[in-house]
């Protein structure tokens, strides 16, 4: 009996772990300028605003409307793009990023 209660331990601390993982491996949004496009192989060369070039997979009709220049948010699984919104007004960084010029809401300026 006390195997039979350890080994299900053991295989619900497994689960747990592989479930902690597939978490950290969720969804996450990158800002930066495309500096490559391939609409025909699905691909992108993104330079985000931490300075990190990062070459992304992409369904063609998330790149159907985007050029190389353009400032982007891009939600990101793995190495691929789930969804892309072209980001207006957000000037280049030095390093190909950009910067939000926004305060966020509620916020005043200091004074």
């Amino acid at each position: 009996m006390f195997r039979t209660i350890r080994r299900t331990l053991l295989v619900a601390l497994a689960v747990l772990c592989v479930a902690s993982t597939v978490a950290l491996a969720a969804d996450e949004t990158v800002l930066g300028t495309i500096q490559k496009l391939d609409v025909q192989q699905g691909r992108m060369t993104l330079q985000s605003t931490e300075g990190k070039t990062v070459v992304l997979q992409a369904p063609a009709a998330l790149l159907a409307d985007l050029e190389a220049g353009d400032a982007v948010a891009v939600k990101v699984s793995g190495q691929k793009a789930t969804l892309i919104q072209r980001l207006e007004g957000m000037p280049p960084t030095e390093k190909g990023g950009t910067m939000p010029q926004q305060r966020p809401g509620g916020m005043r300026p200091s004074q």
